[in-house]
């Protein structure tokens, strides 16, 4: 919607936003973040974090500056990256990205962000060409073709049950994993769930006695483990965001636990914050007992056992412990906001493609489950899909969520579906420079040949990341084996596990790799195309 509102080049139109959500909020956002906020302290920086945090690269935040929307963002709320370092679980072999000199992203609330968007399209509304109705608080009934035209019928209700039908030339699908437009297009998905969940908190940091460790900086680390990886990622001085990517049947006893633990009167609990902090130091031998252990321990008593593994462990280690080292790993976390704990499942999808047709679902029928060849003969111009006409499916496009999901490893999710909307905005704007009805497939063909292989790639590296790094040494905790597999699997994983940490090494030791790797996750600005 920015996009348009700010374009001059784009023909007159009338735009309706459809969302189920209470958008118009948006506009006192800020206010209402300010009566929350307290004065600030050496321990404590006031502010009520919200737990829905995106890393925004680059290349996006200077597409936000170049279409004046940068301003309109709550920049007190934002917290630069500066450097990454990631690492394996087992053997500890790490690479680090960034110079500490520039940016390479910059953390973001995402309710900053669509603040910053509303604000910026209502103030610049009056001097477009763009008419505009947003229908929040309002869901989807159903979509059907128009019988005449083959332009799509939208029935939608309000909150308060009122309904209505938006008959419209296109229909843009920005409606999640789940997108009733997608399903509308007949337009199939291919992709598979990781059997795991995404846990998660905001993490408070810097009243530990334990602690010579430094407070938070414009550092995010991740670690590898078997289990899935443990991202902590700066917000302040004194708070971070975490995200653990868990098995079910972890996570889930957690949060359970999380929520049993006594709450401060700040509003913070400690139990989930010992074991995060455990979660970067503690080696997977140590680690996974305690894991196991939190689905039949008291709160407290599961802490203290926390603690006593992790002093037993400095101990021993001295010299070589993590926290000796400056920066190797997330200063201590004393506490996590209570409210902010939660947990979503996590899967890899793609669209088979992302315009509706009814020869798009002809040919996914004889190209699936392959999308790689799909994504390939889409960038070369050799699939007929597209918003044609035909079988309720013409004129929709997808983007976003609607369009692709991945594993949140390598923070590109909502990176991927704004350069989505910048490549869609692209190729309307060149349609109607053309004189072209923006519905057809040749008008919008040139978004799907622009965005469909790269998303591919992205999905698939992040996917291949994820089952580079899971495999789970046999222990007691996993399922048992005969001899045979087990003495095979265990060679495997040595190979495995020896060819990663080689990897990351070789990474870290070649700067332009690493130069390549930054700009492929957009943390080198695109050049704007004039």
């Amino acid at each position: 919607m920015q996009m348009i509102v700010s374009n001059a080049r784009l023909a007159p139109m009338h735009v309706t936003m459809i969302d189920a959500n209470k958008v118009h909020h948006f506009g006192d956002w800020m206010s209402r973040m300010k009566e929350h906020t307290r004065p600030a302290s050496d321990q404590h920086d006031g502010i009520p974090w919200e737990n829905r945090v995106i890393s925004m690269n680059l290349d996006n935040l200077s597409w936000m500056q170049d279409i004046g929307a940068y301003p309109y963002l709550d920049t007190s709320r934002m917290r630069t990256v500066e450097r990454i370092r990631v690492w394996d679980g087992l053997t500890g072999a790490a690479a680090e990205f960034g110079s500490g000199q520039q940016a390479l992203s910059s953390m973001v609330e995402l309710s900053n962000l669509q603040q910053a968007l509303y604000r910026f399209v209502q103030a610049h509304l009056p001097s477009s060409r763009v008419t505009l109705d947003i229908l929040d608080q309002t869901k989807v009934q159903g979509i059907e073709a128009d019988t005449s035209e083959d332009w799509p019928r939208v029935s939608v209700a309000n909150a308060a049950g009122e309904s209505t039908t938006i008959r419209t030339r296109l229909l843009v699908g920005a409606d999640g994993n789940n997108s009733p437009v997608r399903k509308f297009a007949g337009i199939e998905s291919f992709g598979w769930p990781y059997g795991c969940k995404g846990l998660v908190a905001t993490l408070r940091s810097g009243l530990h006695t334990r602690s010579a460790e430094p407070i938070v900086d414009t550092m995010a680390w991740q670690r590898f483990l078997p289990t899935g990886t443990l991202a902590c990622l700066p917000l302040s001085p004194t708070t971070a965001t975490i995200v653990w990517a868990l098995p079910p049947e972890l996570s889930d006893p957690l949060v359970a636990m999380h929520r049993s633990a006594p709450v401060r009167e700040d509003g913070t609990s400690s139990v989930l914050a010992t074991l995060v902090s455990a979660g970067f130091r503690l080696p997977w031998n140590l680690l996974e007992p305690l894991l196991y252990e939190a689905q039949n321990v008291e709160p407290s008593v599961f802490e203290q056992r926390v603690l006593e593994t992790m002093e037993s462990y400095e101990q021993a280690a001295g010299a070589q412990a993590p926290s000796a080292f400056s920066s190797a790993v997330p200063p201590w976390g004393d506490a996590v906001d209570a409210r902010s704990v939660a947990s979503f499942p996590l899967q890899v999808k793609h669209a088979g493609c992302y315009l509706g047709s009814s020869l798009n679902q002809q040919l996914g029928q004889s190209l699936a489950p392959s999308v790689l060849l799909n994504s390939v003969l889409t960038t070369l111009g050799l699939t007929p899909g597209g918003a044609a006409r035909g079988g309720g499916q013409a004129r929709t496009v997808l983007v976003g969520d609607a369009a692709h999901s991945t594993h949140p490893l390598a923070g590109q999710g909502l990176n991927l579906g704004i350069q989505d909307v910048r490549a869609l905005c692209a190729t309307l704007e060149d349609a109607c420079a053309h004189g072209m009805d923006i519905g057809t497939h040749s008008a919008l063909a040139g978004y799907e040949r622009a965005r469909y292989l790269p998303n591919q790639i992205m999905l698939s590296l992040t996917d291949h990341l994820h089952w580079l790094f899971a495999t789970r040494p046999a222990s007691a905790y996993t399922s048992p084996m005969g001899p045979l597999h087990k003495a095979v699997r265990e060679q495997a994983l040595k190979a495995l596990v020896w060819a990663r940490s080689t990897g990351l090494d070789i990474v870290n030791e070649l700067g332009p790799l690493k130069r390549l790797l930054e700009n492929g996750a957009g943390s080198i600005r695109t050049p704007k195309q004039e």
